[in-house]
């Protein structure tokens, strides 16, 4: 039997021993996968009828030992916890998965920097080096040392490129330490070894914006649709950005890319409507928000926009009809009162 075959039949004659009330022997090993299957699967309960079965067969094994700690950790004891992971590590002091635990236990007290020291002890030996440095760029974080914590996320990026996780942090590190500069800089030369990364392209071009390259910025959002073009937010940003650029034409183009990949994207039709109301293209911009508020009737910027167009039009009974709904969506904008006071004062004069 395959691995997967075995965990399952191990669980499967543990279930049927606590079923049946009998007391079965089990190999360490079996209760090693049976209580990480428990722990993966969020069956808190079983896992520790499990450890404790396994400690009354196995009481000197530090595999299982190291377990109880896990779920001490779990359940927030954890005086509990350390107490019995500084008894493992007086035994086998240089227990790399003990001094993990430990380092997790410390963070959890909020003793950052002693959680990175232990961390740093074993980072030579350890075998998988990225989770360390993943971690402990973690760990700078709680400190608000984002410098330190970029540079720890950077080391474990560089073992594997595709780590969103990794990428994500470092991107929050440099928008922290409000160093886009050093953002682009490290994106080229991400893009260089990973071309293919549409988050890449897309926080390119984003970073791009804020320095007011917009050429640029347009070609990384493009960079990052070619990669993924099922990915919207680099559509968002471009027709945001085009909209900047007053090319409405292109932004329309743009958001109708949306609504292929998502035809019920209300976002991109009450961009489509506005950009439409931009170029004074009055038809094709009232039905765009019209098909907005019937896919969101919740989009209370649509009603606005139609009040605005009926009121422009002097048609104020039209005008209160969107507007009231507008406010009961959103009571706390200003501008909606001013234009549905205006249009009671001109109804109060005029029959429309």
């Amino acid at each position: 039997m395959d691995n997967v075959n075995d965990i399952n039949f191990s669980v499967s004659k543990f279930e049927k021993m606590v079923k049946e009330n009998k007391v079965l022997f089990f190999d360490s090993l079996e209760f090693e996968n049976i209580i990480s299957f428990y722990l993966d699967t969020g069956k808190l309960a079983y896992a520790k009828k499990a450890l404790k079965l396994s400690l009354s067969q196995h009481p000197s094994n530090t595999n299982l030992s190291l377990f109880e700690v896990e779920i001490f950790i779990q359940e927030d004891k954890l005086e509990n916890a350390l107490e019995i992971v500084n008894s493992i590590l007086m035994i086998e002091d240089n227990n790399h998965e003990a001094i993990i635990l430990k380092s997790s236990i410390l963070s959890k007290q909020k003793k950052h920097n002693e959680s990175i020291s232990l961390l740093k002890s074993i980072i030579n030996d350890y075998k998988n080096q990225n989770e360390l440095f993943y971690q402990i760029g973690i760990e700078f974080l709680f400190v608000e040392n984002f410098s330190k914590s970029n540079y720890y996320f950077k080391k474990s990026l560089n073992f594997d490129y595709l780590d969103h996780s990794a990428l994500y942090n470092i991107l929050y590190c440099y928008e922290m330490n409000k160093d886009i500069r050093g953002l682009i800089l490290f994106l080229k030369e991400y893009l260089s070894k990973n071309p293919y990364s549409e988050i890449g392209w897309h926080n390119l071009g984003k970073s791009y914006v804020k320095t007011k390259m917009y050429n640029e910025a347009i070609a990384a959002f493009d960079y990052s649709i070619f990669s993924d073009d099922s990915f919207t937010s680099p559509y968002i940003d471009k027709g945001k950005l085009l909209e900047k650029m007053n090319k409405y034409d292109e932004a329309i183009e743009n958001y109708k890319e949306i609504i292929s990949l998502n035809p019920n994207s209300s976002y991109a039709l009450f961009r489509i409507a506005y950009c439409y109301e931009k170029k004074y293209d009055y038809n094709n911009s009232l039905d765009y928000y019209f098909k907005c508020v019937n896919e969101d009737p919740n989009m209370d910027k649509a009603f606005f926009r139609l009040s605005m167009f009926y009121y422009r039009e002097n048609k104020f009974k039209r005008a209160i009809e969107y507007i009231e709904k507008a406010i009961k969506l959103n009571q706390e904008k200003s501008k909606y009162w001013k234009i549905y006071l205006n249009c009671l004062s001109k109804t109060s004069t005029k029959n429309y």
